[in-house]
């Protein structure tokens, strides 16, 4: 049952992101956002089969960091798309969570400037079992509203406890870019996503990135 059920969720939220994507004339979701480069370093850890953990790197990103809603003001979800570049390849999305056994899949509504925990909300498969990612800033921007410059990364298990394994450095432009990112498609070398979220997310994902992005 839950595969068809999966369908049904997708269908339904492809029309609406799909709507939403038509009106506005661009992303459903996160249209508008500032974009940079990083370098992710990662400390080792038990082999994973995931490249960006076995690999301490470094191992070089693009990164783009947005609201959902593309608000200026008010609370909003907190997002950062990351690309990975090199032998651990992949996207990766996350989003202001909370970092409880609950919450950490769990958006978080934030102010413009605060910053704060972001997780990738639904788990990664890996070889080993599923992995959740966390990114936890410590460094802000070089101006009041630009994105933190500096994270710890940390993983776990659903329902399990945080372990630091590494830190991602980010430089930002003062512009957007036009990039899209696909964490069903393109997730990083040694992960993938479970059929159920992946029936649920990618008709929604498609039909949003279906109108061309402002450049």
């Amino acid at each position: 049952m839950t595969h068809p059920l999966a369908r049904a969720g997708g269908a339904t939220f492809a029309a609406l992101f799909g709507l939403t994507a038509r009106l506005r004339g661009t992303r459903a979701l996160h249209p508008v956002g500032v974009c940079g480069t990083g370098v992710l370093t990662t400390m080792p850890g038990p082999r994973s089969g995931v490249v960006v953990l076995d690999d301490p790197g470094p191992h070089r990103c693009l990164a783009r960091w947005s609201r959902a809603t593309g608000r200026q003001e008010g609370l909003d979800v907190e997002g950062l798309a990351l690309r990975l570049q090199g032998p651990g390849e992949g996207d990766l999305l996350l989003a202001s969570t909370g970092t409880g056994v609950l919450g950490r899949h769990l958006l978080v509504l934030r102010h413009p400037r605060g910053h704060g925990p972001l997780t990738t909300l639904l788990p990664l498969e890996t070889a080993l079992g599923r992995l959740l990612v966390r990114l936890d800033p410590v460094a802000p921007g070089p101006l009041q509203d630009s994105p933190p410059t500096a994270y710890r990364m940390l993983v776990a298990g659903p329902g399990r406890p945080w372990h630091e394994r590494g830190e991602l450095r980010l430089s930002w432009t003062d512009h957007d870019c036009a990039r899209r990112h696909d964490p069903v498609g393109h997730p990083p070398v040694g992960t993938w996503t479970h059929p159920f979220w992946a029936r649920l997310r990618d008709p929604a994902y498609d039909a949003s990135q279906a109108v061309v992005a402002d450049p």
